[in-house]
This record gives structure tokens, sequence and C-alpha cells, in this order.
């Protein structure tokens, strides 16, 4: 898609696309008594975070079956070249460990703001219930949009995907996009603790297509940075599990593209280590309207989109 995207996000807001992100026209103004100094709010429990794709709990729990996924794909009529190019074959297999990014950050999503739950879910129990839910099968098949429908299922609405930024990097229309200059991000993190409450960001980066070299992370809730550091700290699913600490984008990035065939292909598609392909943000949902609380975040997106 080419043209403003700054543009396409206002008439979102002025219009009726709105409503089908689950904002109402109230929902674009701050709620009462939300400010943007917000309030003294205790900061997100992180114990126990980043969930590790390589966790020996569920690291290898298996999401797709590449030969099955094949199979399926050339019953449809895709040809072998175009049917082997849909997952990429890891030795090992496609486990969470190797495909799961994307899963790890949305049960740290939901270990952050859903209801409590015992047991928590985990990357396995979210893999489980996407399974029987048939979000997608081990051929590949029946995969609903994950990041909007599998944590509202499995939370029974307590969590809604409420807002969405997306970009294309690596297509030469659109200009890249930074957490210093997409607007949702900056927007987020212009927020106090207090008004961040409810509220978690998930972050793509790498390449547009899914296929092999994108990846997802958690902006870091508690994270004291300022909007225009570009470098931003996240909570990362293949952070390595001998380490803590702080944990950047641009870390996230060299973690990654140890791998050369990723490397590759984020060099071919002229990404750099900061870069981002969309934010997600995800929020608690009221459930008297359905509607998620978002709090002083709406004035703070809209003040980013209008700047």
């Amino acid at each position: 898609m080419a043209g403003n995207p700054k543009a396409t996000r206002r008439g979102f807001l002025r219009g009726a696309a709105a409503a089908g992100a689950g904002l109402g026209a109230g929902a674009l103004l701050p709620a009462a008594g939300a400010t943007a100094s917000g309030n003294a709010a205790p900061a997100f429990d992180l114990s126990g975070l980043p969930m590790r794709q390589d966790d020996p709990r569920w690291g290898r729990d298996l999401m797709w079956n590449r030969r099955r996924v094949i199979r399926a794909a050339r019953a449809g009529g895709m040809s072998r070249s175009e049917a082997e190019s849909l997952l990429w074959d890891y030795p090992d297999g496609n486990s969470i460990g190797n495909e799961g990014c994307q899963l790890t950050c949305l049960a740290m999503v939901l270990h952050l703001l859903a209801v409590p739950r015992r047991p928590a879910w985990t990357p396995r129990t979210l893999n489980r219930a996407a399974h029987e839910g048939l979000f997608y099968t081990l051929s590949g098949l029946g995969m609903n949009t994950l990041y909007a429908d599998l944590v509202s299922e499995v939370s029974d609405g307590a969590v809604q995907l409420a807002i969405g930024e997306n970009f294309l990097p690596g297509e030469k229309t659109w200009k890249p996009a930074y957490c210093d200059t997409a607007p949702l991000v900056r927007a987020y993190r212009s927020l106090t603790p207090g008004d961040r409450a409810g509220l978690v960001l998930m972050l793509k980066t790498g390449t547009y297509d899914d296929t092999m070299a994108s990846h997802y992370v958690l902006l870091d809730p508690n994270s004291a940075q300022p909007p225009g550091d570009r470098n931003a700290e996240v909570l990362d699913p293949a952070m390595p599990a001998g380490r803590s600490g702080r944990w950047t984008l641009s870390d996230s990035a060299k973690w990654i593209t140890q791998d050369p065939d990723i490397r590759r292909e984020w060099r071919k598609a002229g990404i750099s280590d900061t870069q981002v392909g969309g934010a997600w943000l995800f929020a608690r949902c009221d459930r008297a309207t359905g509607r998620p609380s978002l709090g002083a975040l709406p004035a703070a997106w809209a003040a980013e989109l209008a700047s």
C-alpha cells in the first residue's frame, strides 16, 4: 500500500474504522479523570518474563509439521517449491523454539493482562489451545489471525487487540518505521507507568514475510526510555536463557541474525537493526461495556498523528 500512512491513520481515528478496532467515538477521548501525567500505579510485575522460546518446558512443543504443511499445500494446488517455501526447514522441526515468537509474545501478553488463571498461560498451554480451537493445525490449516482472535478467545474477552499499526519493511513505497517515528509506539512510550496499566505493546521486527525472517517482541512496559530513543528496550522470546537485564531491539537483531539465512533476508530487504514492521496494542477490556480500557492512550496517539 503506497501513500501517506499518517493520513490513513488520521482517517482511522476520525472514521468508522475506529469502531472496527474496538473503539467507539467516545473511546477516542481520554477516560474521565485520565491525564497525561497519569497516577502512581505500581509497575508491571515482570517476574518470570520474558518467556523464552527455547525453554525446555515448552520449546519442543510442535506447532506445525512441515511435511503435513507441504502435503496440504500441494493438495490445494501449489507447486512443490511454493509449498516448501511456506515453512522454514529447521533441522529439529517446527517447534515453539523455532517458530513460536509471536505465540510466546501472546502468552506474555496474557500473563501480564489477563484475569488471574491457574495455571497461568504459557507458550505450551496457549499452543494447545490454538490447536484445539483450530487457530492452526499441524498441517497449517485453519490459521485465524492469532494476535486479533486468540487472546480474546482464551481470555473470554478480558484481553483485546485494541489498535494496530502496520508497516511493510523492505517495500520501497513505504518509509521505514522506528520506535521514535511510529505514532502508536511513541504514544505508548509517552505514558507514565500508571497510564500504561492494562496496556501492552507487541512489535514486529525483520521482514514483512512471516515465512522465516520476521520476529515478534514486546516493548518493555516498565521502561523509562523517552519516546525519542530509537533503540527500545524489549522483552524478547529469543533472548538467550542465560541472559538477564537490559535487552534492546539492536540486541535482538544481532541475536536473530546470527542465522546466516535470516541475516541474508534482512540485508536483501534493507532492514536495519532497530526498524519495526508493525505495532499492536493489547488492552484489558471493560466487562460492562465490552470495550478496551485505554485511558490516556488515544489522546496521546491522536497528538502523535497530528504532529
